[in-house]
């Protein structure tokens, strides 16, 4: 269910107040308290650059969302996010892998798909070298460092779905975990299984709202339905649903991105996720970034959808790249970590800038480095001068 109006101001005002009562507690003074506010403010108008967008959240099983990339309220993670900006407005002592929100790891090699912007494409369906046992360490010390949110990728996750339920149901109850899948294997059981061993939410790659398209573009014939019947599945068992959609440029046109969200609507799910194709993976040297046009139709979807009152039952869409362009990249190490297939550590999925395995001590000086190199799309852009300046 999509909340806004009257019922979202209310659920603003009984979060802010679980928040300031959380502090108050934890910190017994009223100058911390308002430093450690101050500095949340501050940090919501650096990221919150557009104006009159609808104060919309997902309420799924209990819990709000107010997009698919941070945890759910209520929950203890939740409040280890406020611990941790307390911790840095007050004493800056996080460490690099504590200031993550978001790990994506790509559990498995395993896909029965070869997605045309695959960016796992030159591993695909070789030996996985990361056993279940590795997998349980490397979650382990994730958990460890207070992750709130990891993502499981591939390859595809739910072709290993027993070993899938088994790493989660045996991680602490402290992490949002989420699936990122092509529908493949997502039916009723196996969806049922996830939830009971504590999954959060499900992403299905849905890269066209006309059936054949998507199948074609997934090389796939199947592909299509495997969503639609994973889609209806995470709805049923009370899991957050997002579709993902790579933004190529046969797709990127007014008409397709509405009849989208019409789709994305009609199925339940919560979140609508743009991302722009990159040249990496199965596009590795290939000319794939969206026109100027087509970006400039992307970002009036966006902004629209979220301003429109007549949108405001519709799913609550992300374009990452908009902000990107505006405030650079949050990832690159920053805030978000991918471990790819083989257990190393990269920025993101795109900007494969691989360094020691996750497993190895030297991560905090790793992520050091990544910060330092930043991320490749935003230095492509400086030389293009197309980053928008606000």
């Amino acid at each position: 269910m999509i909340i806004q109006g009257y019922r979202s101001k209310w659920m603003f005002v009984k979060i802010w107040t679980s928040v300031s009562f959380y502090l108050i507690k934890k910190y017994k003074s009223p100058i911390k308290f308002y430093k450690i506010i101050k500095g949340v403010v501050g940090i919501k108008k650096r990221y919150t650059k557009e104006k009159k967008f609808h104060n919309r959240m997902a309420l799924v099983n209990g819990r709000v969302f107010f997009n698919c990339n941070n945890v759910g309220w209520p929950s203890k993670h939740f409040f280890r996010m406020i611990d941790l900006e307390s911790r840095k407005t007050l004493y800056n002592d996080v460490t690099n892998l504590e200031n993550l929100r978001i790990v994506q790891l790509a559990f498995t090699k395993k896909c029965p798909l070869n997605c045309e912007h695959c960016y796992e494409g030159d591993v695909l369906n070789k030996r996985d070298t990361l056993s279940l046992e590795d997998n349980k360490k490397i979650i382990a010390k994730l958990q460890k460092a207070g992750i709130p949110m990891i993502h499981f990728a591939g390859g595809e996750p739910m072709a290993k779905v027993n070993d899938l339920v088994e790493l989660i149901a045996s991680a602490e109850k402290t992490t949002d975990f989420w699936v990122l899948t092509s529908g493949f294997n997502l039916n009723e059981r196996n969806t049922r299984r996830l939830k009971k061993a504590g999954l959060t939410g499900v992403s299905i790659g849905l890269d066209h709202h006309i059936p054949s398209l998507h199948n074609k573009f997934r090389r796939n014939e199947k592909a299509f339905g495997w969503a639609m019947e994973g889609a209806k599945n995470t709805v049923q068992n009370g899991l957050v649903l997002t579709f993902n959609i790579c933004l190529t440029r046969d797709f990127t046109t007014k008409e397709n991105l509405y009849n989208y969200l019409k789709l994305a609507h009609k199925m339940g799910a919560s979140f609508v996720q743009l991302l722009e194709p990159r040249s990496v993976g199965n596009y590795a040297g290939k000319e794939v970034h969206l026109l100027p046009e087509q970006t400039a139709i992307v970002d009036e979807f966006f902004l629209t959808v979220n301003r429109d009152p007549n949108y405001r039952d519709m799913p609550i869409v992300m374009f990452p790249g908009y902000h990107q362009k505006r405030i650079g990249c949050t990832a690159a190490g920053f805030k978000f970590l991918y471990i790819d297939t083989d257990g190393y550590m990269s920025s993101c999925p795109f900007c494969r800038n691989q360094k020691t395995h996750i497993l190895d001590s030297e991560h905090e000086s790793n992520i050091d480095k990544m910060k330092a190199e930043g991320c490749d799309l935003i230095k492509e852009l400086e030389k293009q001068n197309e980053l928008v300046n606000v």
